[in-house]
């Protein structure tokens, strides 16, 4: 049996799932009352025998993400799950970093939502289909930005090129580059030079510091 228990103060909200829950054999709600989302550390009034803790995004007297995120820290063992009526950027990115396992919504199909808070019962995450979504779009933005973006030039380098600038790159001597590429001294001499002035560069220096900046090492 799964003990679920209900920061839900929307008396309708609250009377919909606790009937919801209350008919599947799988569930037992502890009393949603006796725990007061508007104290201070909540986690500390969550009894020990609760498995997953249902919080409502839109508390009367506290930010429900808040509540979730006191939850989080102060009672470790339950999985916490955020109950909302929509997939609000902003919402979930936060309920994300809150550190909670689900994020539900009031809309989701009955099957949907127990089969929510069963995976985070089981210590598995669970995100409406809507909330992953936004969530992963969040993440593909963060990843987006984080990709260094190449400079226009290295289009127009030639395998060979790049070849020598990888080599100048790890600190090799013009010598050294000749052996590795079975090239004469002074053609690699002259590919030094020729990329130098292609990329308006002054020196090797300069060089290496393109390559690494743009992945070319």
């Amino acid at each position: 049996m799964i003990r679920l228990l209900l920061l839900v103060d929307r008396p309708i909200i609250r009377d919909a799932i606790r009937a919801l829950f209350e008919a599947a054999p799988d569930f037992v709600l502890t009393a949603d009352r006796d725990v007061d989302p508007a104290v201070p550390d909540v986690g500390r009034a969550v009894p020990d025998d609760v498995d997953v803790v249902l919080v409502d995004l839109q508390l009367r007297d506290r930010d429900g993400i808040a509540v979730a995120a006191d939850l989080v820290r102060g009672c470790g063992r339950p999985g916490v799950v955020i109950l909302a009526d929509g997939a609000d950027d902003a919402d979930v990115d936060r309920a994300a970093r809150a550190g909670v396992r689900g994020y539900l919504l009031e809309d989701d199909e009955t099957a949907l939502l127990m089969a929510g808070v069963k995976a985070v019962a089981a210590g598995d995450a669970w995100w409406s289909p809507r909330a992953a979504r936004h969530l992963l779009a969040a993440y593909r933005r963060v990843a987006a930005a984080d990709t260094p973006r190449r400079d226009p030039q290295v289009s127009g380098l030639t395998q060979r090129e790049r070849g020598v600038i990888r080599l100048v790159a790890l600190g090799r001597s013009n010598a050294e580059i000749a052996g590795e590429l079975l090239l004469g001294r002074a053609t690699v001499k002259t590919h030094v030079s020729r990329v130098l002035t292609k990329l308006k560069l002054r020196d090797r220096t300069q060089l290496a510091a393109f390559a690494h900046r743009n992945g070319l090492v």
